[in-house]
């Protein structure tokens, strides 16, 4: 069994240590922080990313990253490639995966969360609790979906998005790399990339 290092001690790395205990996948579980505050958080001892590159053994190593906004969660994974460091992904077992569906590495699928058939995840991606994702979707790479949001069918969700709490996104939409969908969007037209989208139904903020 693998030592898990999970890229991040927050709040998002802190949920992502408890469902990995649950998972039992793993012989420990360690945070990684470049900015140590703490030794240990709930138990789990944190190192640098220097100190475990100098320290452990590489090969015994799985990580995940724990950043909650997409350049992070890009410019971590992008670190651990530059260091051949290896990284996995973690999907709550509760998931039904249908068969045609696929999510490439890195990506993490949380608690509650409903993907449908013909789902195609990208790399380092963060699907967060409950949320729900209608058929024949695509996901960019790095791209966070918050919790309580609901995918349509046949939407292009783009590169590095972040999609807030508890928005909604109707059957058919295409949403722009690097587009921000704020809390509780309604999302009823096509988003060209960099944009920034609030409201119901969700209006051009910037």
């Amino acid at each position: 069994m693998k030592t898990l290092c999970i890229y991040g001690c927050g709040g998002m790395g802190r949920e992502i240590a408890d469902l990995s205990l649950r998972m039992n996948r793993w012989e420990d579980i360690i945070f990684v922080d470049d900015n140590i505050k703490s030794r240990t958080i709930d138990g789990v001892p944190v190192f640098t990313l220097e100190k475990i590159l100098a320290g452990f053994n590489q090969s015994s190593l799985e990580f995940i990253v724990a950043a909650g906004e997409p350049s992070s969660r890009k410019f971590l994974y992008e670190k651990l490639e530059q260091n051949n460091l290896e990284y996995i992904s973690i999907i709550d077992p509760g998931l039904n995966l249908s068969r045609f569906s696929s999510i490439k590495r890195g990506t993490i699928i949380h608690t509650g969360a409903i993907v449908t058939v013909n789902v195609h995840i990208g790399k380092g991606c963060l699907i967060n609790t409950h949320v729900v994702i209608g058929h024949d979707v695509s996901v960019g790479d790095y791209t966070v979906i918050s919790p309580n949001v609901s995918v349509g069918g046949d939407v292009d969700i783009g590169l590095n998005c972040y999609i807030g709490s508890g928005a909604i996104i109707r059957n058919g939409i295409k949403i722009g790399e690097d587009s921000i969908i704020g809390m509780g969007a309604v999302v009823l037209k096509d988003v060209e990339a960099n944009s920034v989208m609030v409201g119901n139904p969700a209006r051009f903020l910037r």
